[in-house]
């Protein structure tokens, strides 16, 4: 009967025109990303070609004019006359274009270590300015990172698609630093939302299952966890390979940044270092096999409260975005307990691995160990919560 329950909730899943059309537009997504939408992206690294030029013509103009009205003469402030510093750029634009042109990408970064030109670094700088509440102490941390990053690399592995992290490696750990948490939970409140409820349009046929009603939940769990889980593999398996056709496949043993925190501000650049991406992506794995597990459960509970599939799925993606209604880079606590004892602080946990978490925050309280543990107690009291909700909402009032 257990296999039956099992094998029913997994037939309801892959029947649903609803679940099916979001596979399809899954794949057709990722495929379009790989083949459209990442050759055009640009990185952190990435210069604007046309800019590049335009500086190259402009700083060669500079130097003729200083050259025809025999203009020598050195400014107070850099030290350096017109004429030598438009040389210099010219110089070293030149040679950044070349390099790109060429696609030398072990030349570009030798040249950018020690030069980059004016417009690049003004506007990284705008950008900090406009999205950041601390900007020159995150720009200075993310050319840090960079900075480390592209050494670690050796002169055969360097490419521009490795520069610019398009590898399908990458891509992998970018995704799970950066929004990919908050995608596959969202699929899957999407995808179950109606799992549970479904019984109610079904009561004749559930009324008399000789399962206790938290043990039918919790078969129906796994089925929905095993599906999603199942679905997510050969997703990743599709981008993997059409990624990686496109851009190369990159390593697991390139390193990506990795962030220990210090109070110490004059400390802050030798606390960057680094890890490998096969690390980092184990790291991922108990955590997202943990959260997953987790709104599965909570989209059990919310189905006894709410009986709505629609309802449940809201209370769920309030509950997975409910940080961004309070998180701030000054939080440090909530109601006068630390930040790193709630579960939501965790939701994405590339960034606590990376511990570029602690750094957004300034402090170093929230880690790998402390964010599984919190986690783990979290699922333990929603176990218990939905143990009590099963009970008082039995299977003949949830579905009568």
């Amino acid at each position: 009967m257990i296999f039956t329950v099992f094998k029913e909730t997994w037939i309801y899943l892959m029947r649903h025109t609803k679940n099916r059309l979001t596979l399809i537009l899954v794949f057709v997504a990722l495929l379009a990303y790989s083949a459209f939408f990442l050759p055009r992206m640009n990185s952190f690294n990435t210069i604007d070609l046309e800019k590049l030029e335009q500086s190259v013509i402009s700083n060669e103009g500079i130097m003729k004019s200083a050259m025809e009205s025999e203009n020598f003469d050195v400014n107070l402030f850099t030290g350096q006359s017109a004429y030598v510093e438009s040389r210099r750029k010219l110089e070293n634009n030149r040679a950044l274009l070349m390099a790109i042109r060429k696609g030398d990408a072990l030349r570009y970064r030798k040249l950018t270590d020690i030069y980059v030109p004016d417009f690049h670094l003004e506007s990284l700088q705008n950008q900090a300015a406009k999205n950041s509440l601390f900007p020159m102490k995150d720009l200075n941390y993310k050319l840090g990172n960079e900075r480390n990053r592209l050494e670690s690399y050796t002169d055969s592995e360097l490419t521009f698609h490795v520069i610019q992290e398009k590898t399908a490696t990458q891509q992998f750990q970018k995704f799970f630093h950066e929004w990919g948490p908050t995608i596959l939970i969202a699929l899957t409140l999407f995808i179950g939302a109606d799992v549970f409820v479904e019984s109610i349009q079904k009561r004749t046929q559930r009324i008399g299952v000789p399962i206790g009603w938290g043990n039918y939940l919790f078969i129906q769990s796994l089925a929905l966890l095993t599906f999603v889980l199942s679905f997510f593999l050969v997703a990743g398996a599709v981008f993997y390979v059409s990624n990686g056709l496109l851009f190369g496949f990159g390593s697991l043993d390139w390193q990506v940044p990795l962030y220990a925190y210090t109070d110490d501000p004059l400390l802050m650049m030798d606390a960057a270092g680094l890890m490998p991406i096969k690390t980092f992506l184990l790291k991922a794995l108990p955590f997202l096999g943990l959260l997953l597990y987790l709104f599965v459960r909570l989209t059990a509970l919310f189905s006894l409260f709410f009986r709505q599939s629609v309802v449940v799925f809201v209370a769920g993606i309030f509950t997975l975005l409910f940080e961004r209604l309070y998180f701030n880079r000054t939080t440090r606590d909530i109601f006068g307990s630390d930040i790193s004892n709630f579960p939501q602080t965790y939701f994405d946990f590339g960034k606590v691995i990376s511990g570029e978490k602690n750094f957004l925050l300034n402090t170093g309280t929230v880690t790998v160990e402390k964010g599984l543990l919190v986690l783990l107690l979290t699922v333990v009291g929603v176990e218990l919560l939905l143990a009590v909700t099963a009970y008082l909402r039995s299977r003949q009032r949830f579905i009568g």
